[in-house]
């Protein structure tokens, strides 16, 4: 995501999965307000709204709740929020990313519950909870760090140069993965003369590794079949990458594609699309 939202133009075009699949658009809501991450509740939708840049803080982001078909059940279900990104659930617990700040949601109430003051961190973005109810998050411009909630305290985790301003979380197996977005060069438009990567952090050792070479400003992450499917923010571009950096791009949107969310049990892949406004869903057939 970027400070200052830039608006270029591309066709949007859909392209097969893998042999024998397509990407089929099958709903589409308008109207949201910079939509950012998106979470499957029970048979709903969870939908991150930044309502405003990604970094100021003017309490008017909130978390939207939809129908599984896309339909607006509420438009303001939770509120309170400055810029709310990432989105996690535990239990019925849900988590926001909120700049410096991991808010605590009740799923049953919609209610804030209680917040996590980060020290330090200045663009908390996408969250990760392991099957423990770890929760992960990583703080993308400026920090360059993930951060840790575990046995109810919020900690920084990691801080490395080499994390390259972490994005989008996916744990797999022993490794936390990670969606870079790249070194920034332009603090203005958050632009970078050498994009990201995919890395992984050993969840023991915190060792990083690369896994692929720079190839886009990216953003959301999720596993697909043996690699994942990855959302570049800037050129709007959705991804299939693997670990051994074989690419190929499913689906061009316009720039603002976000932290993408595949629901393997329904083969459906939500895109929020932040400067358009919506939240766009395609079935994998």
């Amino acid at each position: 995501m970027m400070k200052k939202l830039i608006l270029i133009v591309f066709t949007s075009l859909s392209f097969g999965v893998t042999k024998g699949q397509q990407l089929e658009k099958v709903w589409e809501i308008n109207g949201l307000d910079a939509p950012e991450s998106v979470i499957a509740y029970k048979d709903s939708y969870l939908v991150s709204n930044v309502a405003g840049q990604p970094a100021e803080k003017n309490g008017l982001g909130y978390v939207s709740l939809l129908g599984k078909n896309g339909q607006v059940i509420t438009k303001k279900w939770a509120t309170g929020f400055n810029a709310p990104k990432g989105l996690g659930i535990f239990g019925e617990n849900l988590y926001v990313a909120d700049i410096d700040v991991v808010a605590v949601v009740d799923l049953t109430t919609g209610k804030i519950t209680k917040r996590f003051q980060a020290e330090g961190a200045t663009f908390l973005n996408d969250i990760e909870v392991t099957s423990e109810g770890v929760v992960y998050i990583t703080d993308t411009f400026g920090g360059n760090a993930i951060y840790r909630i575990k046995d109810d305290k919020i900690s920084l985790w990691l801080k490395d140069e080499l994390l390259n301003y972490p994005n989008g979380l996916k744990i797999k197996g022993d490794e936390l993965f990670v969606a870079s977005w790249g070194v920034v060069t332009n603090p203005e438009t958050f632009e970078t003369e050498i994009p990201g990567m995919l890395l992984a952090v050993g969840l023991k050792d915190k060792n990083i590794r690369k896994v692929t070479p720079s190839f886009g400003n990216l953003d959301g992450l999720a596993l697909f079949n043996d690699g994942f499917l990855v959302s570049d923010w800037i050129s709007g571009k959705i991804m299939i990458v693997d670990e051994s950096d074989k690419r190929q791009v499913v689906l061009e949107l316009k720039p603002g594609s976000a932290d993408l969310n595949l629901l393997e049990n329904q083969k459906t892949l939500l895109i929020p699309q932040m400067l358009e406004g919506k939240l766009t869903a395609y079935k994998i057939k």
